[in-house]
């Protein structure tokens, strides 16, 4: 309970300088107090080692809540499944974005293009960007860091799903309705099937219009030893810059050379 305290009035101390808006802080406050409470807290509690109202308290923890970020077990607050996986994912895979940002800007030097890191998220079954580096073109295409992207029609999506294991790919294929997204989108699971084996003989990925129009990605697994792949790195660009069997060859090597880097750089 002592070192409870003493984080809430660290936190306390900490707010007094700060000037932006206090709901995100407050709620960052609420899970780091639970989080170092593993038999939870009362309302009551959380409120004095906040130092303010119930009322605010209480109305961050129904929102924390119904996200599932927290839990309930009479009336004491715990963390909830939301909150232990965002840790997980936090533990297990925060070195992998440092190691890999000087990495994405060499790789904007090699090709001109914005450079994105994507993991993995298994729950979704998607594709999330957790890293970019800025081309240096004044057209270009650079999706928002917290971005969601499907694994079936795009590069980022295709590099991690052709790394997982027959289970991963077979639940995947059987919960997921393949959808159109442009004209261009693969929807049938065998030729998808056949694009993922090739991915895993050239070990580089390439999509052209399938998820946004004139818009294609080059993306490569990040191999971490036996561990299951997570993360893949590439660039987003227009397709006319990668037209032509020479110009897209150049590309992906430059991709696949930075993936291997990132595989050196962690140790493997």
């Amino acid at each position: 309970m002592k070192a409870v305290q003493a984080g809430a009035k660290e936190a306390s101390q900490e707010q007094v300088d700060y000037s932006g808006p206090r709901s995100p802080l407050r709620v960052m406050q609420i899970v780091e107090l639970l989080a170092e409470s593993p038999r939870g807290l009362s309302l009551t509690q959380l409120s004095e080692q906040l130092e303010i109202p119930k009322t605010s308290v209480l109305s961050h923890l129904r929102v924390l809540l119904a996200a599932q970020y927290l839990s309930q077990e009479d009336a004491r607050y715990l963390l909830g499944p939301a909150a232990l996986r965002m840790g997980l994912i936090i533990s297990a895979g925060a070195s992998v974005p440092v190691v890999v940002k000087p990495l994405l800007e060499e790789l904007v030097e090699a090709t001109g293009e914005t450079a994105m890191l994507a993991m993995l998220d298994e729950r979704e079954m998607e594709a999330v960007y957790v890293a970019r580096s800025e081309g240096i073109h004044a057209v270009r295409f650079s999706p928002s860091i917290g971005a969601r992207r499907p694994l079936y029609c795009t590069a980022f999506g295709r590099a991690l799903l052709a790394s997982q294991d027959e289970q991963f790919l077979t639940r995947y294929f059987g919960s997921l309705v393949l959808q159109r997204v442009t004209n261009r989108t693969v929807t049938s699971e065998r030729a998808l099937r056949q694009i993922l084996q090739g991915i895993r003989s050239s070990g580089v990925a390439s999509t052209q219009e399938e998820h946004t129009r004139d818009a294609g990605a080059i993306a490569a697994p990040i191999i971490e030893g036996e561990k299951p792949v997570r993360y893949a790195m590439g660039i987003a660009l227009p397709v006319s810059r990668a037209e032509g069997p020479q110009a897209l060859r150049k590309l992906e090597q430059a991709v696949a050379d930075a993936a291997s880097k990132a595989r050196h750089a962690l140790g493997h």
